[in-house]
């Protein structure tokens, strides 16, 4: 079946109509999501960069950063079962001071043991963000389609100002001599946190207490059904999706836990070259987050998915051949586009797929699986790096994509058509 160009145009006007409806608290999240956006843009450009201007090898960094995913897997389910009765809006907060503490030990400190207590800072606080903010973000949208209009616009400003905090973050160790200057980025990125942390705590609505309320469903949320819940082991389908964000998290971690220092050492570039270029990506991916929503109502969840999960295979196979810079730059801004379009239109139709009463639950497990999945694509990436090899991460996460694009198809499709039209 062809849609008419005259139908895609009106399709993005609603679209674009439906952006300036959002309920107020939306609105309030979505524009402090900017900070978190900047800060981690610094935080993430410099942090592998800095730990090797300390003496630290590939491989040791792969396992830091793999222990602190792991960290992330142990507590995501405590902290959501707990999300409900301390509260979302707090705990995405603590979260966010959390990831100040560690950014600003790592910046200070020089030894191996300082390294790990300031990642597990770091995993904590990523740990509450993770499993509280799409569900807060949620609670304060009125429909499933205002969901997924608000999880799109969300990654998008993320990512812009992803971008912006990238950019920044490449010129300021030029202050100093390398390692300083990347001590001195971590501590203004943990400024920002702090700061952030700050106009959310006394900016975002608070919540509205479980008992009584209707959830976007549609559906009476009763504090004894959550009760209940807790006590239930996990449905089929919560074991399934989680499995499928176990190998989801490691196709993206692969290449992502060293973006940048795959990037400065193939193309043999300065650090400054590597922050354009990773804030361009930060522009594209604030295009690709845009046109999900609009995407999705255009061709639907099913073909939208596979596509995109098509073009995300090619691309990643295509940036293991040899290439001229130009060529690469190009295709690795494709890479940015197809990726995060790839991890919204999952995200947040999986996310939709269940009601509000089981997210918190859903969440817990996708973080756990997710970081499991991350944390062996880390070490495993450290240890190819170790040969030089910067080929390699994005032929494995060519054939990792393949794997999830069938896993899609014989598992998660069947259930989320069914759940979708519920």
């Amino acid at each position: 079946m062809t849609i008419s160009p005259w139908k895609g145009v009106m399709v993005m006007s609603g679209y674009m109509r439906d952006l300036l409806r959002l309920s107020v608290g939306v609105r309030r999240f979505l524009m402090t999501e900017a900070m978190y956006g900047i800060g981690i843009g610094m935080y993430s450009l410099v942090l592998n960069l800095h730990l090797l201007s300390k003496g630290m090898k590939e491989d040791e960094i792969g396992l830091l950063m793999s222990i602190g995913i792991l960290i992330m897997g142990a507590l995501a389910i405590p902290v959501s079962i707990s999300a409900n009765r301390i509260g979302r809006k707090k705990l995405l907060v603590s979260g966010i001071l959390f990831i100040a503490a560690g950014s600003a030990l790592y910046a200070i400190g020089n030894r191996s043991g300082i390294f790990y207590l300031a990642q597990t800072l770091v995993s904590i606080g990523l740990t509450l963000v993770e499993t509280t903010e799409v569900q807060l973000l949620f609670h304060y949208c009125a429909s499933r389609k205002e969901e997924a209009s608000a999880f799109s616009l969300m990654f998008a400003v993320f990512t812009a100002f992803t971008g912006a905090g990238t950019l920044a973050a490449g010129y300021l160790p030029n202050l100093a001599d390398s390692g300083e200057g990347y001590g001195l980025t971590l501590l203004l990125a943990a400024l920002v946190f702090v700061i952030h942390s700050m106009i959310r705590g006394l900016w975002l609505p608070a919540e509205g207490r479980e008992r009584g309320t209707v959830g976007t469903s549609g559906d009476l949320e009763a504090d004894h059904e959550v009760s209940g819940l807790r006590k239930k082991l996990p449905s089929g389908t919560l074991w399934l999706f989680s499995v499928f964000m176990a190998l989801l998290g490691g196709a993206i971690a692969i290449t992502g836990s060293f973006l940048n220092v795959i990037v400065k050492y193939r193309l043999n570039w300065m650090d400054d070259k590597v922050s354009i270029l990773l804030a361009v990506s930060g522009v594209v991916l604030f295009a690709a987050s845009l046109m999900t929503p609009y995407v999705l109502e255009r061709f639907g969840h099913h073909v939208a998915i596979v596509s995109v999960f098509l073009v995300n295979i090619f691309v990643f196979a295509s940036l293991s051949w040899a290439m001229p810079v130009w060529m690469f730059t190009i295709v690795f801004l494709v890479r940015g586009g197809g990726l995060t379009m790839l991890s919204n239109l999952l995200d947040s139709q999986l996310m939709s797929a269940f009601k509000e009463r089981e997210r918190n639950l859903y969440a817990g497990m996708r973080s756990v699986f997710r970081s499991l999945g991350s944390s062996g694509a880390a070490l495993l990436t450290g240890w190819i790096l170790i040969g030089q090899n910067y080929e390699m991460p994005f032929l494995l996460t060519s054939g990792v994509l393949l794997l999830c694009l069938l896993y899609y198809i014989w598992f998660i499709r069947p259930i989320l058509d069914k759940r979708l039209k519920e």
